[in-house]
């Protein structure tokens, strides 16, 4: 693999690590007690760190190194960090994203907040720091770190006086590091390795090949003097987790080697108890279970460019296409024959099977999403000063993968306004209100219909309506006369450059973020309503399609003409009883389904076709679920279900009420997919 290669995917996953590192440390604020949550943060750091020296992005390398610094501490100490360390924890990730960003492109300044951070780092580990870790250094250290009685810069003894100190299923590896001189300047040092070493063995001993010239002028405190150190250790893992720690030195400069029992030894054992096994046995065993068993484990997951994926989802798009033709084609159909007949069937199953299949690979949880949410809302509640929770329900609700990258910006701006306007401006104004004083905004995620709902709910001061309408009335968007539904008044603050804030602060108030929502979510083939009460707070909903490309519809007949409906929208189809059919003021006509009176839309009427005279109780009634309700949509037949590929109509149709695009029928003809949202 080219070095250029590698260093594209050294950007991708360092992406990852940086996007996972702001989660949790969000997460381990406020579980503080969990060691286990710092190490991962601290391995991503580290894995993060030798990567960067690896290919050169040393100011990248000489930050997160420091970082590393003041994880190490906090992850060997008792002390548990408080707010103020968090947010160094979080500004620093801050610095790192942007740091990459310049080493990538190779640009030779800094991040503005490059060097503050950096000294905010090294002057935090000064003060956390006792004197006596400050002034004490030298070899003492190292003995009372890892606890190892034999720090010796003498002659390596017999390996065979080791086996004595193994514990049960224990073997002895030999470690030999030849390090160069220039690790230091690659973000490694021994002690680093020993300490990795620990997670996986126990360090019997180390020896190490002393300099004549240490203590001379020739010593450099910026090159590796200490090049030849060799270490005995006990494990019950195998050769692959030692090899593991050392991952990001170059070949030549470690050696790990398993130490065989003695044959003298493997006698006197198997004298006192003959089925016990020869430990070095049972390390092979182990390591060739462990390696049969983590192969397994790398199949299981599989990174592919995201291009090819949508090029094989168009590719499927075009195979459901030529199957519905091969399904309508008039000489198939007239061969009267069982065996065509249930070959066709079987290829409209296996189509399906696999389009289902290549649309899993696109569906991904929206967790992430949510998760990064955390940092919006911790960032924002400090800036206004409001004490505030963030609930997250439905984390694990799928969503294309294409509409989670869409969704990330029209979020923050949501949370963002919610806390800023939404949210009271005190905790004795909540309390005022009868509510408590930390402020409350609800991240939820679930499906409706053939629809994803995102909300986000706030429990502060809802909407003013009569300000929002003088504000519209004053910026000219509405007449002065022009009556207006709650909904309608609502969807005002969506309007490009519109706010009602009286003072600008750092998230809002200058008309820049509401509009941009509405935009991207619309760039989806979504829409964002809201809801609101005053004194009970309000709701954005986001809907979204199940997919961008392709859904399963049920083909309604209507003028002659053939339209699609989302079957998820479906509840059921019917024709109705004339008694059950009513007519209010000679025009407006409902149905009486059970105990359910749902008005009925004639499509032909929605769309401005040629309306038919027939009444209700001559054709069928497809009873349909949006956002509003319930409502029977009068059709003049089913004409069966089908799935269908999406195509979009255009700029100049894109805007037509009541559709949302068309798809490419069997028989080569264009049928449009309806918009229930938008039919009542």
């Amino acid at each position: 693999m080219s070095r250029e290669k590698l260093r594209q995917i050294f950007i991708e996953e360092a992406n990852e690590i940086i996007e996972k590192m702001d989660v949790d440390i969000v997460n381990y604020e406020e579980e503080a007690s969990n060691k286990e949550l710092l190490n991962e943060i601290f391995r991503g750091v580290h894995t993060l760190k030798g990567s960067a020296n690896a290919f050169n992005f040393s100011r990248l390398g000489e930050f997160v190194h420091h970082f590393e610094d003041i994880l190490d501490f906090f992850r060997n100490a008792e002390a548990i960090p408080n707010s103020e360390h968090v947010d160094l924890f979080l500004e620093s990730v801050s610095v790192i994203k942007e740091t990459l960003g310049c080493d990538v492109e190779e640009r030779a300044e800094l991040p503005l907040m490059y060097e503050v951070c950096l000294q905010k780092i090294q002057a935090l580990l000064v003060n956390l720091k006792e004197p006596k870790i400050v002034l004490e250094s030298g070899v003492n250290d190292v003995t009372l770190e890892f606890d190892n009685e034999h720090f010796c810069a003498s002659p390596v003894p017999e390996e065979s006086s080791f086996f004595a100190q193994l514990h049960e299923n224990e073997a002895l590896f030999k470690v030999v590091l030849t390090l160069d001189s220039d690790i230091y300047l690659r973000g490694f040092d021994h002690f680093l390795f020993f300490k990795n070493l620990l997670h996986v063995s126990r360090i019997l001993a180390s020896f190490w090949k002393t300099p004549t010239f240490l203590e001379s002028e020739e010593f450099d405190v910026e090159h590796n003097c200490l090049q030849n150190v060799t270490l005995y250790v006990a494990t019950t893992q195998g050769k692959e987790d030692i090899e593991d720690v050392f991952a990001f030195l170059e070949e030549e400069e470690f050696h790990v080697e398993a130490i065989a029992l003695p044959r003298s030894d493997s006698k006197e054992r198997e004298s006192v108890k003959v089925d016990e096994p020869l430990i070095a046995e049972s390390s092979s065993a182990k390591e060739e279970s462990k390696s049969i068993k983590s192969s397994v484990v790398s199949k299981n997951f599989l990174k592919i460019d995201a291009q090819k994926l949508d090029e094989l989802f168009d590719s499927i798009g075009e195979l459901v296409i030529a199957q519905n033709c091969l399904g309508e084609n008039a000489k198939i159909k007239a061969v009267q024959d069982a065996e065509v007949s249930k070959t066709i069937e079987n290829l409209s199953k296996i189509t399906r099977l696999i389009q289902n299949r290549v649309m899993g690979l696109r569906m991904v949880p929206i967790r992430d999403t949510f998760e990064k949410m955390k940092r919006v809302v911790r960032d924002s509640s400090k800036k206004v000063n409001k004490p505030i929770h963030l609930s997250l329900e439905g984390e694990e609700t799928e969503i294309d993968k294409t509409m989670v990258e869409a969704l990330s910006d029209p979020l923050v701006h949501i949370i963002r306004n919610a806390i800023d306007h939404g949210i009271e401006s005190s905790p004795e104004e909540r309390k005022k209100a009868g509510k408590s004083e930390e402020g409350n905004v609800t991240l939820r995620a679930y499906h409706r219909g053939g629809s994803i709902i995102i909300e986000v709910r706030d429990d502060g001061r809802g909407i003013n309506k009569a300000k929002v309408y003088q504000k519209a009335l004053e910026r000219g968007i509405v007449e002065k006369d022009e009556l207006l539904s709650d909904a309608q008044i609502y969807g005002l603050i969506m309007q490009p450059g519109f706010s009602t804030a009286d003072t600008i602060s750092d998230i809002s108030g200058r008309g820049v973020g509401l509009d941009v929502v509405r935009t991207a979510i619309e760039g989806v083939r979504g829409k964002v309503d809201i809801s609101s009460q005053e004194g009970i707070g309000t709701t954005f909903s986001i809907v979204l399609p199940l997919t961008l490309a392709i859904i399963d519809g049920m083909l309604v007949r209507s003028n002659e003409k053939i339209f699609i409906i989302p079957t998820l929208s479906i509840t059921e189809s019917f024709r109705p009883l004339e008694q059950n059919v009513h007519i209010a003021g000679g025009k407006e006509e409902f149905v009486q389904l059970r105990s359910e009176l749902l008005p009925i839309v004639r499509l032909s009427r929605v769309l401005e076709l040629d309306e038919s005279s027939l009444m209700p109780w001559e054709c069928t009634l497809v009873c349909i679920e949006n956002g509003k309700g319930k409502f029977a949509l009068l059709v003049d037949e089913l004409v069966g279900r089908q799935q269908v590929v999406i195509k979009t109509l255009g700029s100049f149709l894109s805007k037509t009420e009541g559709v949302s695009g068309g798809a490419v029928m069997g028989n080569g003809e264009i049928a449009l997919i309806l918009n229930v949202e938008e039919l009542y």
